[in-house]
């Protein structure tokens, strides 16, 4: 294989756009600066980013709501180490369907359909407090 002028390859190793080698960092996930286990409870550096770092690479989980025709209402990415409850109130939070006339956006769904990562306490106690009726399976 050739190696032009535009290859910034080297024998010992990737360079970078200046053409400064770069080196593996062999350190641990958890010890990399910037990586998805450094920084805050289940997180990168850039909290806003929803990659997770798992077996299987970087994994993203897609939490949404939607209407009984699918469109959807609101949308929460978080890295897949997080747990499905703890987006359950920010994605009601999120919701804003607005009205066809003049007023505020609807905010709250008449009922919810939800799967069992849902079923606890306060995931309930919630849905009661606001008033909204719920489908949400128990957990065997």
């Amino acid at each position: 294989m050739d190696s032009g002028p535009d290859d910034h390859r080297d024998h010992r190793g990737q360079r970078d756009h200046r053409g400064r080698a770069q080196r593996l960092d062999r350190r641990p996930a958890h010890q990399r600066r910037g990586s998805a286990h450094a920084g805050a409870f289940g997180g990168g550096a850039a909290g806003d980013e929803g990659l997770g770092c798992s077996r299987g690479g970087f994994t993203t989980k897609l939490h949404l709501s939607a209407d009984a025709r699918c469109h959807l209402l609101s949308l929460i990415v978080t890295p897949d180490q997080w747990a499905d409850c703890t987006q359950f109130k920010p994605v009601l939070e999120k919701i804003r369907v607005p009205k066809s006339g003049p007023g505020r956006p609807r905010k709250t769904p008449d009922s919810v359909a939800a799967d069992k990562a849902y079923s606890n306490g306060p995931c309930r106690e919630y849905l009661r407090r606001r008033g909204i009726r719920h489908t949400i399976p128990d957990k065997s």
